[in-house]
């Protein structure tokens, strides 16, 4: 939840590029709809049954509660025509991009 507090403070330089940030939760819909409320200019997606997860092939196998499949810590860039521009995964599980990485990765794209 730490990476969406800090998403959603950077909310006006996302919007400033006009750029969506949306989180893919394994949550259900009632627990997706209680962590929109705190962070209401993100778009977070309730996605049970990890069909969008596997989809864009970003399930990781067995490390989840009681060795449960889980989401693979993901960013991934899509412009306006739904064209995958740019992806990162890191190496551990734990480590995420900053806002400022993601900023600066959209406004690279641009150029």
């Amino acid at each position: 939840m730490i990476e969406l507090g800090e998403l959603e403070g950077h909310h006006a330089e996302f919007k400033g590029r006009e750029v969506d940030v949306v989180a893919i939760s394994n949550d259900d819909l009632p627990t997706a709809q209680e962590t929109a409320k705190d962070f209401p200019d993100l778009v977070i997606v309730a996605d049970t049954d990890q069909k969008m997860a596997k989809a864009l092939a970003v399930l990781h196998p067995g490390v989840g509660p009681k060795g449960t499949d889980t989401n693979a810590p993901t960013t991934i860039l899509v412009d306006g025509s739904g064209i995958v521009r740019w992806l990162y995964r890191p190496a551990r599980f734990i480590e995420r991009l900053s806002p400022a990485e993601v900023l600066a990765r959209i406004d690279l794209g641009r150029r």
